[in-house]
């Protein structure tokens, strides 16, 4: 059997995603650090089913990186919203919400 550590797996899937990825995050202990890339956001707000969809302001930093730090012990669906839309990037796993969109998930097992 062939085991993966959690880096490996993560690393794994950030190549897969492309070296320029707009969207990634990084587990920190019970904590997970969700990260989105924008020159040209104003605003960026993150929503998860952690909290019934309430919109969680990020913080930009000097590298036009959004983040948000959030709770990383159960798995739930999120995206975000950028400058008043809702926007769902790239990401390695995904499921169907009630009105037909795409919401990414977060693992928490992986």
């Amino acid at each position: 059997m062939i085991k993966i550590s959690r880096l490996s797996l993560f690393l794994l899937l950030l190549i897969l995603s492309g070296c320029s990825a707009k969207h990634y995050y990084q587990v920190q202990g019970e904590q997970v650090v969700f990260y989105y890339k924008s020159t040209e956001a104003r605003e960026v707000f993150f929503a998860s089913s952690r909290n019934n969809y309430t919109f969680i302001t990020t913080r930009e930093n000097n590298h036009q990186r959004w983040e948000v730090t959030v709770p990383g012990d159960k798995s739930f669906a999120y995206f975000y919203v950028v400058d008043g839309v809702i926007t769902r990037p790239d990401c390695a796993f995904t499921e169907t919400d009630d009105f037909g969109s795409k919401n990414c998930l977060y693992i928490a097992e992986m």
